[in-house]
This record gives C-alpha cells, structure tokens and sequence, in this order.
C-alpha cells in the first residue's frame, strides 16, 4: 500500500495532543492546577478530573450565587454531571480527592449540630414545663364548684383570656431544634432526596461513584422531581400515607458516576421516559478515555499546597452559603456578563438556536440543546466566583466555558440521545460521493446534486434530507458549490481556511477527519502530491 493508498483509506496513525479535544483553563488557576495534580496522581485522563472539580465547585458556589442571563433571567450555579466509565477507572478515587473539602466542611457543621442539640434539648424541657404550668392554670379555671362558677364567672372568662393571650405567646418562644447541616447525600432516591432537603437544609449534593441504585428500579420513577429542584424551583411532594411537604428555593449539584452497562440498562427501560421528562437533557455528560491497562504505576504525589488552595476557596464560599442560609437579610450575590460578554453570549446562542431545527445537530435532543445555553452561562457563573475574579463574567471565561460544554455536548449526543439525523445524513453523503464520483490527484471530488438524487442508496435522494447533508459540508469547510447544481467536495478542509464549524468540536462526522488532523493530513497530501509529481517527471 502506497502513501495515498494509506490516505484515501484513513489508515495513517495521526498523533493525539494530551489533551485531546478536551480544553484546558488558565495553567495557574485553581481549577486547572488542582485538576491536573489529581490527574496525574490517580493517573486517569485531565477532563476526568475537571469534571469532579467542577461538581465540587458547583456545590461550593451554588448557595452563595446566581447568575444573570444577560436578558435578566436569573438561574442557580448548581450543575448536573454524568461520568460513565467502567470499573477500575479510579472514580471514586477522583471523587475523593475534590469531595472530601466538602465532607469535612459537613463534619465540622455536624458537630457545632449536636452542641447545640444538647442546648436544645435544655431549653425545650424548660419550655415544656412552662407550657405545664400554662395548661395546669387553664385547667384550674374550670375546676370550680358549679355554684362558684356562676358568680365568677365574667373573672373566670377574663382569666382564660389571659391565659390563653400567655399560652401562645408562650409558643413563639418554643426552641427550635438545629439543623441536620447534609449537605451530602449518597445513593439515595429522589423523593428521599427532596424529603431531606425539606427536613433539613436547601442545599446539597447527590453524589454517587455507582449510580446505579438511583437511575435503576422504582426510584428511576421520580427523577422528574430533579428537574424542579436544578431550576430552584419550588417543589410539592403529596402523600397518601405519610405527611406531604415542600421545599423552597432548593439548590442541587448532582455529580453522578456509573458503569456503561448501567447506563445501557437505564437508557433501554427508562431512557425514552427521562428524555420525555427532562432528566437527561440537563446532564453534562462525559465518557473519559480509559487507561486500564495503560498506566505505569509512576503516579506523582500530590502538590498539598494546591489542594489546600482549592480546597481553602471551597471553605470560604460553603461557609458564605450557610451565613445566608441562616440570616433572614443576607441574600445570594447575583453574578451578570460584561457587556462584550455578552455579545458573546448572544452569538453563541444564535449558533446553538438554529441546530434545533428539523436535521440540525440537537433536532432530535431539543431538550438538551435548550438547556445548553443554561449550563454554559453556570459554568461560566461558577468559574468566575471559585477563581474569585472581580466584577462580572469575562468573555475569556464564557468562551472556555462554551468550549468545555460543547465537550460535554458532544458526549451526550454520542452516549446518551444516540445519532443525529444531520449526522448520519451527512456520513452517508460522504460515503455516496465517494462511490459515485472519481476523486483527481488533489482528492477532491466534483459532482452534480442531481447524480445523488438519481443513482444515490438511502436518504440523501429526498431533496430535503440532501440539501441539509450538503449545508453542514459546506460548513465544516469540506464542499463548495461550482454553480449550476455543481460541487467540490474534497476529503481535506477546502482553502486550508478555518471553517465555520469545525468536525470534532462543534460536530462529529465520523466519515471525515476531525478537524484538529487537518494540518497533519494536509502536510502528507502535500507531500505524496510532490512525490507524484516528480515521479511522473523523471518517467518522461
């Protein structure tokens, strides 16, 4: 097989940046450093640990923030993360290293809890006695001889009316007990979820290195009650059997791990349901590279001075959150864009918006894509108040976080909602061009619609379902129209210009190259062409 042999059938090793296609934030920030520390530690890939950090902050900052769309919507910071990796990929252990600020903060809040139980439980029983005292006057009143009760009767219905005035302002004096400070809870279902946050506080975590007893059996049934609860909505449980209840202004992060083959199981008995209630379309979703197998065992131990830096800016916003959780004037800081971020906000938007259209990219995922935007602007939100920037959100931190969810994005479309149509029209339509038309030496193909409308296999015949497959073309950089009907199709990026879209970022069409091995393809193409070229000279 010779070099364009290698080309035209995509066999070439193309080299991998560390990364991959997952971004990196600011090489000095406290998100980055702590979770590249861990990642190396752990030895599992950098977005694995970004993701846990994430979840972490998102807990710390969301019962002090909220955050303001630049039309002046305002949304919880609290987020909702899925990692799907198999057992062995050291989840728990990730967990651990960004959880257990969170832990220990809770601990600490549990302790001041049970001194101040032991206070409670004084000052009730002295309230009780009290209220005896109260109830032993009420009864005296009406242990009167019948004779005697007659006569003193106006002075009798005047000293129960002071009794009773005493009795209840008696009661607003009852001692309230503390509070259970959860701010963490393990593998435990949705209405028992809601149950604590009404008995306890608003605030919390729901966190699981194995979700499977949540996303499996009965409690799959309740999963509605999280979309309220992520979008600080009030939530009404009713109950036959037991007392109902509320919860008021809640916030959530959910930070969930599962197996693949959990996630096949929920997605075969309750996948259509928790898309149809939109659960799933607020997941951000990753599905990190595995390293079993791979790793050396030379894991590096951990920079302290950079988990105590995270985990010391954890502190300080959980304990902002419970100051305001206590106090009847402190309220949560709203956090807004600056005003170029905002313009960006409003282009991104003007991008994601059109996608959902019949054939676009979130066509059949509209939930997810609606809620794009959302989770864009919290990461954007949460970034900027656990980096403790000052003023309002930058247009540098919306832009990295606009590249982290279409991350996160990416993984739902392949893991979670399945295929998109746009997309496997578009590889169809590749594969089409490529059996009808002969490509010449540059590797561009020209055609006419009309010979895939005539002689083409499945989909791409129906005009509409063509015209879409070769707009997304164009716009990944790979098609051009030639007039009359007429195009250029071309395996690399046509102009070697950046395209409007880039395949592997924005879309993921797996017929073609991800954009990022562009360069690396073009270089080769270039090469074997010259080599051609001059092979051809010296045969003349």
């Amino acid at each position: 097989m010779n070099e364009w042999d290698l080309y035209n059938n995509k066999t070439p090793s193309i080299p991998a940046t560390e990364e991959g296609e997952w971004p990196a934030y600011e090489e000095h920030s406290l998100f980055e450093t702590a979770a590249l520390e861990v990642s190396h530690h752990v030895e599992v890939v950098p977005e694995m640990a970004r993701t846990m950090a994430l979840a972490a902050m998102a807990v710390a900052c969301q019962g002090a923030v909220d955050v303001e769309f630049p039309n002046g919507k305002l949304v919880p910071t609290s987020l909702n993360l899925l990692t799907i990796a198999e057992s062995g990929e050291r989840k728990t252990a990730v967990e651990n290293w960004f959880f257990n600020p969170v832990r220990d903060f809770q601990q600490e809040k549990k302790t001041e809890a049970k001194k101040k139980l032991i206070e409670y439980q004084r000052d009730i029983n002295n309230w009780k006695s009290g209220e005896k005292l109260l109830k032993k006057e009420w009864n005296k009143s009406f242990t009167l001889e019948e004779e005697q009760r007659r006569k003193l009767e106006i002075v009798n219905e005047k000293s129960r009316l002071i009794i009773e005035k005493r009795q209840a302002e008696w009661k607003e004096l009852e001692p309230s007990p503390p509070k259970n400070y959860q701010l963490i809870y393990e593998n435990v279902t949705p209405i028992a979820l809601a149950h604590g946050l009404h008995i306890n506080i608003p605030l919390a975590c729901l966190l699981s290195s194995e979700a499977g007893s949540i996303l499996e059996g009965q409690a799959s049934k309740d999963l509605y009650l999280l979309n309220s609860i992520w979008s600080g909505s009030p939530v009404e449980v009713s109950r036959r059997s037991t007392p109902s209840f509320s919860v008021i202004d809640p916030r959530l992060t959910i930070a969930l791990m599962a197996q693949p083959k959990v996630i096949d199981r929920f997605l075969e008995k309750r996948g259509e349901e928790a898309r149809d209630n939109g659960f799933l379309s607020r997941l951000m979703v990753i599905k990190p590279n595995s390293l079993i197998g791979k790793r050396d065992g030379n894991a590096r131990a951990v920079n302290k001075a950079v988990i105590d830096k995270f985990k010391s800016r954890a502190n300080e916003l959980l304990n902002e959150s419970f100051d305001i959780l206590e106090s009847t004037e402190k309220k949560r800081r709203i956090i807004s864009f600056t005003p170029t971020a905002k313009k960006k906000w409003k282009s991104i938007f003007d991008e994601i918006e059109p996608n959902m259209e019949k054939h676009g990219l979130y066509y059949h995922s509209r939930g997810h894509g609606s809620k794009l935007m959302e989770n864009i602007t919290r990461v954007s939100a949460i970034i900027h108040t656990f980096e403790n920037y000052s003023g309002d959100i930058s247009e540098e931190v919306l832009n990295y976080s606009y590249a982290l969810c279409r991350c996160y994005s990416k993984h739902y479309l392949e893991y979670l909602a399945g295929e998109p149509e746009i997309i496997t029209l578009t590889n169809e339509l590749v594969r089409e061009i490529r059996r009808l038309v002969k490509s010449d030496d540059s590797s561009n193909y020209i055609f006419n619609k009309s010979l895939i409308r005539q002689q083409g296999r499945g989909q791409t015949r129906k005009p509409e379902k063509l015209k879409s497959a070769l707009q997304l073309l164009e716009k990944l950089g790979h098609l051009k129209s030639s007039g009359n009907s007429s195009y250029i199709f071309s395996e690399t990026i046509l102009g070697h210009n950046n395209p409007v879209l880039q395949n592997g970022i924005h879309y993921n069409v797996k017929e073609l190259y991800l954009f990022k091995e562009q360069e690396y393809i073009n270089e080769r193409v270039h090469s074997y062409s010259r080599f051609k070229l001059k092979d051809n000279v010296n045969s003349s």
